[in-house]
């Protein structure tokens, strides 16, 4: 299967008392990408000021290929204020307007994408309820799509997340927000069960905070606990687990061993400083178990 990967979504500076970081979820995921193999482009917007430079030149001081990422005339790169409590659980206050609001492609640019082979298109529900950012992965429809629902308070559109959930080839939610899901689309019985008869998705995978995850795929269902660790910032570790998920996909493993890797590099980001902290393939390897 292809390694590439396109991701659409906010790119922003995660700020905390005292100190920034970059992040942005569909950003942390192509850097985490990146960092398993994935040839990672990022499709966004930043602003023409010092964060949007510090932003380009950190993403691809990481390899993510920022070519597809332009600069929008007239509002700043995100900010988004960062709060954690004291088990490392954040909470967030988004700055805008901001620069993410805005990607554009232009139709040779989505030639020069698709020319790639992409295996995936990211996004999350955030940026999506924007109508240029609709736009442009609606250009890139023809690519499978993982779909983090990944809510943000203020930005639970129905509509929007009813529509990426009909487009999704893979979908990702944590508990939470798979019960807000069972509430606002009035799903009976189990609820992630009821997703994957309701929508044409191929995988739905469930994240369930330290006690691992749930993956559904082909009528299997699988859990998986995640390694033993001390919680210090669990910013990014969604994203992360989801770049590990769909290089499980994309090699074609098991769903238990997909979910054990993925499930191992979350644990291995929460346990470390911000969204897109240093790791190794062997850290990671020893994490999760696998040779």
């Amino acid at each position: 299967m292809s390694r590439v990967l396109l991701s659409i979504g906010e790119i922003l500076w995660d700020q905390y008392p005292g100190y920034r970081l970059l992040g942005g979820a569909p950003f942390n995921l192509a850097a985490h990408a990146r960092r398993l193999g994935f040839a990672s482009y990022f499709i966004s917007a930043v602003g023409r000021d010092e964060p949007g430079d510090d932003a380009v030149r950190q993403a691809e001081a990481i390899g993510v290929d920022m070519t597809y990422t332009r600069r929008h005339p007239n509002w700043p790169t995100g900010i988004v204020d960062v709060t954690l409590d004291d088990g490392g659980h954040p909470s967030y206050h988004l700055r805008r307007p901001a620069a993410w609001e805005e990607p554009e492609i232009t139709a040779r640019q989505v030639t020069e994408l698709n020319a790639t082979r992409p295996a995936w298109l990211v996004c999350g529900t955030l940026q999506q309820t924007c109508p240029k950012a609709r736009a442009v992965r609606l250009a890139l429809s023809g690519v499978p799509l993982f779909y983090d629902v990944n809510l943000r308070l203020g930005f639970e559109d129905t509509g929007t997340i009813d529509e990426l959930l009909r487009a999704a080839t893979v979908v990702k939610c944590n508990e939470a927000e798979l019960g807000w899901l069972a509430r606002e689309f009035v799903l009976d019985g189990d609820p992630a069960e009821s997703l994957l008869r309701r929508y044409p998705m191929s995988v739905l995978c469930v994240t369930l905070g330290a006690n691992g995850c749930r993956a559904y795929a082909n009528g299997e269902v699988v859990e998986a606990m995640p390694p033993a660790v001390h919680a210090v910032d669990a910013v990014g570790a969604g994203d992360a687990f989801s770049a590990a998920f769909l290089y499980g996909l994309s090699e074609q493993w098991p769903l238990d061993r997909t979910a054990s890797f993925a499930n191992a590099l979350g644990s291995l980001i929460a346990s470390r400083r911000g969204a897109i902290p240093d790791w190794t393939l062997d850290e990671l390897y020893t994490a999760a178990s696998l040779q």
